[in-house]
């Protein structure tokens, strides 16, 4: 059978830049996803950073397939984030999720003219901001042992059973445990709440993500906070400093402190 030739090119779209910031910084050079150079297609205000693919390697039931292997998904993430990490150093950008793909450009154009309100707000208020994230993991038998000699209920309901017949603190000191835990999980959520409010200050959002397994982090102690921050680029440092007072401020109670970035502002581009 007779192969056919591709004859037009899908886009493939990394984010969205305002286009005034193009009038005194060009496009840093670089390859695309399917080695294909990178250009703009400008609609009003806004700039879409685009590169060309093939349509038979980025057809959808294609990407679908190349998902199932490894190497392939690593080599194209790692691509387009990088990508948009190279933007982001020098322009406000909106970026798009992995593998979004317009058949034609048209279809690019009046998407960008049907949202171009919401874009543009998006990038008004992503504007000299970074993205960054952190991570607190709880030593479960710190924490335990920590709740245990200084929480308030814990101290009274020993107390209550120091005071009872032999017999029956044999069976009160079972629930003891059970009220231990139960005041780790709610002195764990109040830590959340205190560290959040001293951070208020130097943040503009915030957002929750799903705490990590250990079978992911591959760490002995469990994952209790996993929150993003999108921070104006001169509040960085200051909440830098100010991570590392709670860290010391929390050792005591177990908790180490992780933070990463600063990244482009992926967990504030999209609707809630």
């Amino acid at each position: 059978m007779a192969h056919t030739s591709v004859e037009t090119y899908f886009l493939y779209l990394y984010g969205v830049i305002p286009r005034e910031e193009l009038e005194n910084k060009e496009i840093p050079s670089f390859c695309g996803i399917d080695q294909k150079d990178t250009k703009v297609i400008s609609v009003n205000e806004l700039a879409a950073l685009i590169t060309l693919v093939n349509p038979q390697n980025f057809s959808q039931e294609n990407i679908d397939q190349q998902l199932k292997d490894p190497e392939w998904l690593k080599e194209k993430a790692y691509h387009h984030h990088e990508c948009i990490s190279v933007m982001h150093k020098y322009f406000t950008i909106l970026p798009m999720s992995f593998c979004t793909i317009f058949q034609k450009e048209e279809k690019l154009r009046s998407l960008l003219n049907e949202q171009y309100e919401s874009i543009l707000e998006k990038l008004n208020k992503l504007k000299n901001k970074q993205e960054m994230n952190l991570k607190i993991y709880c030593d479960d038998d710190q924490a335990y042992s920590y709740v245990v000699n200084h929480n308030p209920a814990v101290q009274e309901f020993r107390e209550t059973i120091a005071s009872m017949p032999k017999g029956k603190q044999f069976i009160m000191k079972k629930k003891l445990k059970q009220v231990i835990t139960s005041q780790v999980e709610q002195e764990q959520s109040g830590w959340w709440y205190q560290i959040e409010r001293v951070l208020q200050l130097l943040i503009v959002e915030s957002r929750l993500r799903k705490n990590w397994g250990r079978e992911i982090t591959e760490r002995s102690d469990d994952m209790i906070v996993n929150c993003d921050f999108l921070i104006d680029k001169r509040n960085i440092e200051p909440f830098l400093n100010k991570i590392l007072e709670l860290e010391q401020d929390f050792a005591k109670l177990g908790c180490s402190f992780e933070v990463s970035g600063p990244w482009p502002p992926y967990h504030f581009s999209k609707e809630n």
